[in-house]
């Protein structure tokens, strides 16, 4: 399907298999969005998707499972819905299009403090504990939804927001209800 005035790289299958990388069980989730502030939102009634198959490819290691983009299409879809607009298969009836992205990156947090501030205070050769450090790294992943919206008529984006959360293993077995949460929270500043 060609959408014109879309110059966008569409994803086939890969991406995330844990999607819920968005977000994770005890991490709260970071949201956050911009816009273009000449748009009229309150005149968009009717939305679909930038094309059959609406998530933006990315480079990330790990692959999206069908399920998961589902769950992301439902969620968007019934969100945009319960705030009054109208879901068209056709995109050339719609008012505006809306693509998603998904991705992870894996990171390090690494903490580095002077010895005596976790060991047990008692008599030391003044200022030594200063010449020693201890280190503890660990890592985790943080996952991310984006999406994105373009007015239908000139094809430029007019909103952007995302959410972000670090992954538990609890999110990768049933991410489900992260990406409900996520969304939700995504769509909280959508103008209207």
């Amino acid at each position: 399907m060609n959408t014109p005035g879309y110059k966008l790289r569409l994803a086939g299958f890969p991406l995330l298999l844990a999607i819920a990388g968005i977000l994770s069980g005890c991490a709260t989730i970071d949201t956050g969005s911009h816009f273009d502030e000449t748009t009229n939102f309150a005149a968009y009634q009717s939305f679909s998707w930038i094309d059959d198959e609406p998530l933006i490819s990315m480079d990330t290691a790990i692959p999206i499972s069908p399920l998961a983009r589902n769950m992301i299409k439902s969620a968007i879809q019934s969100e945009l819905s319960m705030k009054g607009y109208v879901f068209t298969d056709d995109l050339e009836k719609a008012d505006f299009a809306v693509a998603y992205t998904v991705g992870t990156r894996e990171n390090i947090s690494i903490d580095s403090y002077p010895a005596h501030y976790r060991g047990t205070w008692g008599w030391h050769v003044p200022y030594s504990y200063y010449y020693y450090q201890e280190v503890s790294a660990h890592t985790y992943t943080k996952g991310t939804l984006a999406v994105d919206i373009f007015d239908n008529k000139s094809g430029k984006p007019v909103w952007h927001g995302w959410a972000e959360k670090t992954v538990s293993s609890s999110d990768r077995k049933d991410p489900g209800p992260v990406i409900k949460e996520g969304v939700r929270k995504l769509f909280a500043a959508f103008p209207r």
